[in-house]
C-alpha cells in the first residue's frame, strides 16, 4: 500500500511540468545573484583592490539563504497542487482501511524529495561559491540537511492546513500563518515575557525561571535552526551571543554549543511529526463531510 501510494505522487509529480519550468526559475535567480557577485569582485580586483575572502563567504551565506527561503514560499503551493490532482479521487480511496496515513506519508516524501531534487539541481552554482569562498563540502551537506529538515517541517504544516480546510485559501492562509507564528510569534512572545520580568523585578535583570523559559520555547522556533546553521558556516560568535544573550542566555557553555543546536532540530522533527499526525487524523473525515 505504501509503496502504491509513493509511487502514485511521484508519477503525478514527474509527468508535470510544473517542477521543469519551477527548477529553470530557481536556478536562474540563483545563477543571477552568483553572476552580481562575481562581477563586483572582479571590478574590485581591476581597480586594485584585493580580493575580499569574506564577501566571497557572504555571497554564499546570501545564495543558502535563498535556498532555505525558498522551501517556505514553494511549500504551500506545492502542497495545493498535489490536493488539486487529488480533488476527483479523494472519494475512492475513503472505503479503503488506514489509507490516510499512506497518503500522508507518500505526500510528505514527495515534498521533501521534490525539494531536495531541486536542491541537487543548484549544486553547479553552490559549487561556483565555494570555489572562491572556500566553503567544504560538510558545509554543502550541512545546507542539504537544513533544506531537508525545513521540507519535513513546513510539509507537515502545510499538509495539516489543506487536510482541515475546505477551501484552498484558507489553507494557504493558515499555513502562512502558522509559519509567522512559528518563528516571528515565538520571538514577540518571548520579548513580551522579558519585558514584563524585567519591568517586574526593576533590577534590570531576568528571573532565572524567564531565562528557562526562553530557553525552552526557543527550542521550537525554527529560526534557532538557522542561526546554528549561520554560526557554524560563519563563525559569527557575536550574533548568536546578542540573539540570545538577550533572554539571558550564556552561549559560552560547552554544553549549550553542543547540545542546544541539536536539539532544536529534534524539536522541530516532533513539530512535523505532530502536524503529520494531526493531518491523518483529519484528511479524509474533512473531505468526506
Amino acid at each position: 500500500m505504501q509503496n502504491s501510494m509513493f509511487r502514485l505522487e511521484m508519477l503525478k509529480e514527474g509527468r508535470s511540468i510544473r517542477l521543469p519550468i519551477l527548477m529553470i526559475f530557481y536556478n536562474s535567480i540563483l545563477a543571477f545573484v552568483t553572476i552580481l557577485f562575481l562581477f563586483f569582485n572582479n571590478e574590485s580586483s581591476q581597480a586594485g583592490y584585493l580580493s575580499n575572502h569574506a564577501g566571497f563567504l557572504v555571497q554564499f551565506l546570501i545564495i543558502s539563504s535563498l535556498q532555505i527561503l525558498t522551501v517556505f514560499i514553494l511549500m504551500p503551493f506545492a502542497v495545493s497542487y498535489m490536493e488539486d490532482t487529488d480533488r476527483k479521487v479523494s472519494e475512492q480511496f475513503m472505503m479503503i482501511p488506514g489509507v490516510a496515513r499512506y497518503q500522508i506519508i507518500a505526500k510528505i516524501n514527495v515534498l521533501v524529495l521534490t525539494n531536495l531534487l531541486i536542491f541537487l539541481s543548484s549544486l553547479p552554482i553552490i559549487t561556483l561559491s565555494c570555489i572562491y569562498s572556500g566553503i567544504s563540502l560538510m558545509k554543502i551537506g550541512r545546507l542539504f540537511g537544513v533544506i531537508t529538515l525545513f521540507s519535513f517541517w513546513g510539509g507537515s504544516i502545510a499538509l495539516f492546513h489543506y487536510s482541515i480546510s475546505r477551501r484552498p485559501l484558507f489553507a494557504f492562509a493558515g499555513t502562512i500563518f502558522t509559519y509567522f507564528m512559528m518563528s516571528v510569534g515565538i520571538l514577540l512572545f518571548l520579548e513580551i515575557i522579558r519585558g514584563a520580568s524585567l519591568s517586574l523585578s526593576g533590577q534590570g535583570e531576568l528571573a532565572s525561571w524567564v531565562t528557562g523559559l526562553c530557553l525552552v520555547v526557543n527550542l521550537f522556533n525554527p529560526v534557532v535552526v538557522y542561526v546554528g546553521y549561520f554560526e557554524n558556516l560563519s563563525g559569527n560568535v557575536p550574533i548568536i551571543t546578542s540573539y540570545f544573550g538577550n533572554f539571558g542566555i550564556d552561549v559560552t557553555s560547552r554544553t549549550f554549543s553542543y547540545l542546544y543546536f541539536k536539539l532544536a532540530i529534534l524539536a522541530c522533527v516532533l513539530v512535523g511529526i505532530i502536524f503529520l499526525s494531526l493531518s491523518v487524523h483529519f484528511y479524509f473525515r474533512e473531505k468526506s463531510s
